[in-house]
């Protein structure tokens, strides 16, 4: 808090310019933020389009080398020659050496069309026509590769291997060859070895990026790239665990189980993103200055208007409450001048009305004072008249007096807590008022009284249960020819006080008792009611609510010519 003092950030000036340039930074790290992400997503997608283009490029020019090797030797498994020596084969004539050397130049032939194809042999059922070896096919490829180009779905079609066993170096394919003039019985097969520089034919006249690598990856995913050129700069082990510093590009070649997988390095893809993010950062340090000074100049535009306005408003402390006849340029500022001229107008009459009320309540007291003499007359007049009974032995009456005087002591004498008694005391007044009706009424009248004592301490405004009691024999129980019972009971239950009067009178009306619990629930004045319990209980409401809070206060219920059931309900507070 010291530190911003001193940076003056307690003050509108310093406020507005920190908070000017907090803003600024905000909004330029989103904004810079948002595009640097947008344009380098884009520049990475386009990076990405353009790998994938020189993969499929690479990729188609593959696929072509392939199918150019599919072709030829599908022309040369249809070959004369090579047919009728496998069907001798078949048939047991074993070809001489001469026939041998003779099918050699067919089959050179053939590779010297192609680009890609080193060598091609030619292997009987039982054994090797070309090289003049003692070998079988599947002594070899091996029995798999042999069972696949025996496949029924792929009889006849070439069937790529991989690396030659014989020599790595090179890759192989097999196909088998069937004999036209015996329904397409199998006949033999050809072995086509691959020259190493298949990949560097599939490069030729494609642009690619620094650092690139390309692999050859057979069906087990292991690499058959084999020209010198393209030597892996990682090995496939590497390539896994520095994933992140590559972007990889995959494609399946058509007609084999093989991969073409092109790596490029991030670093070649975001090196323009790099430039970006150092042009994006300088623009930022830039506007940041820029703004903190056009912030600083805005600020003592802003804040001169209101020190101006808080000189005026010091002068107060001198006792000066002058209105400010000065006018500024800010309208709120104008606002509040105006606003601090009314309110100087109207603390100088507030101040001339105050003094002549505390003129009027002096008055007041000493008025007060004379009124005093009043209650001591009446509990005087009440006492002589006490003992002129008590001489002629009217001993009913006089008690009469003596309950009708403590009657009006406890209404008028103050209580000791801010008009608060305790539920006891309440009480003891509300039998006080018990006794004087049934004095009146004789035996017309009665009063039952149940009170649980762990409520005698309990607060409550004072003269609040004997009005009710009042209504109950005044509204309910004088309008019977024959009387009514009144019954009060006090319960105090999980800290609420609940004091229920209750009487067998000739109730409420069904509308007129709507009318009185709207309200009191509405918290309406009821002083549109002519004649009633609603004034009363009104007030009363009123009066808990405004003590304890609206959960609290009084619920009315009735049945005409059954009765009324008052509810008050108070919190269990103790003094």
């Amino acid at each position: 808090m010291n530190l911003l003092r001193k940076l003056r950030m307690d003050r509108t000036r310093g406020q507005i310019f920190f908070g000017f340039i907090v803003a600024m930074i905000i909004v330029l790290t989103l904004t810079i933020s948002v595009s640097y992400l947008m344009l380098s997503k884009l520049q990475k997608e386009n990076a990405e389009q353009y790998v994938n283009e020189i993969a499929a490029q690479m990729s188609g020019r593959l696929e072509a080398l392939l199918n150019e090797v599919n072709v030829l030797t599908l022309h040369l498994a249809t070959d004369d020659r090579i047919q009728e020596m496998l069907i001798d084969e078949l048939n047991g004539s074993k070809p001489s050496f001469d026939e041998r050397i003779a099918i050699r130049k067919v089959l050179l032939n053939t590779s010297a069309y192609s680009q890609a194809i080193e060598e091609i042999e030619l292997f009987s059922l039982s054994n090797s026509i070309y090289p003049v070896v003692n070998k079988t096919i599947t002594e070899r490829i091996g029995k798999p590769y042999v069972a696949e180009a025996d496949e029924k779905v792929k009889a006849g079609n070439l069937v790529w291997i991989g690396r030659d066993h014989e020599n790595p170096d090179y890759l192989v394919a097999v196909r088998q060859i069937r004999l036209e003039k015996r329904k397409y019985q199998k006949g033999g097969y050809l072995v086509i070895r691959v020259k190493p520089s298949l990949i560097e034919f599939t490069r030729k006249d494609i642009a690619e990026m620094n650092g690139s690598t390309m692999y050859l990856l057979d069906a087990e995913k292991t690499d058959i790239s084999t020209e010198e050129k393209n030597k892996p700069l990682l090995s496939i082990g590497d390539i896994q665990e520095k994933k992140k510093d590559y972007i990889t590009v995959k494609k399946r070649v058509a007609e084999t189980n093989w991969t073409l997988a092109l790596l490029v390095p991030k670093k070649e893809v975001t090196e323009g993103i790099d430039f970006l993010q150092t042009v994006l950062v300088w623009a930022s340090i830039l506007s940041i200055i820029l703004f903190a000074l056009l912030s600083y100049y805005l600020s003592l535009f802003i804040t001169s208007s209101i020190k101006k306005m808080t000189k005026v408003m010091q002068q107060a402390k001198g006792g000066i409450l002058a209105e400010n006849p000065d006018h500024y340029f800010n309208h709120e500022i104008n606002q509040l001048n105006t606003v601090y001229n009314q309110m100087v107008k109207q603390i100088n009459y507030l101040i001339e009305a105050v003094y002549e009320k505390e003129i009027i309540r002096s008055k007041s007291e000493i008025k007060a004072l004379h009124s005093q003499i009043n209650p001591h007359f009446l509990f005087n007049t009440l006492d002589s008249l006490y003992w002129s009974l008590i001489s002629k032995e009217e001993e009913k009456l006089a008690q009469f007096v003596v309950t009708l005087a403590d009657l009006f002591r406890y209404a008028i004498q103050p209580n000791r807590k801010d008009g608060f008694v305790t539920i006891e005391e309440e009480l003891q007044q509300v039998k006080r008022y018990a006794d004087i009706m049934r004095m009146r009424w004789d035996e017309r009248l009665q009063v039952d009284i149940d009170f649980d004592q762990r409520a005698a301490m309990c607060e409550i405004p004072k003269l609040t249960i004997q009005p009710i009691l009042e209504n109950a024999i005044t509204h309910g129980i004088e309008p019977k020819s024959n009387g009514g019972i009144v019954k009060l009971s006090v319960k105090e239950e999980e800290g609420i006080v609940k004091i229920i009067v209750k009487d067998n009178g000739i109730g409420v009306e069904g509308e007129r008792l709507k009318e009185i619990q709207k309200r009191l629930q509405n918290g309406t004045s009821m002083n549109s009611i002519a004649k009633g319990t609603g004034i009363g209980l009104f007030n009363i409401h009123k009066l808990l609510q405004l003590h304890f809070g609206q959960e609290f206060g009084l619920q009315i219920d009735s049945l005409l010519n059954k009765g009324t059931t008052v509810i008050l309900r108070i919190p269990s507070r103790s003094w």
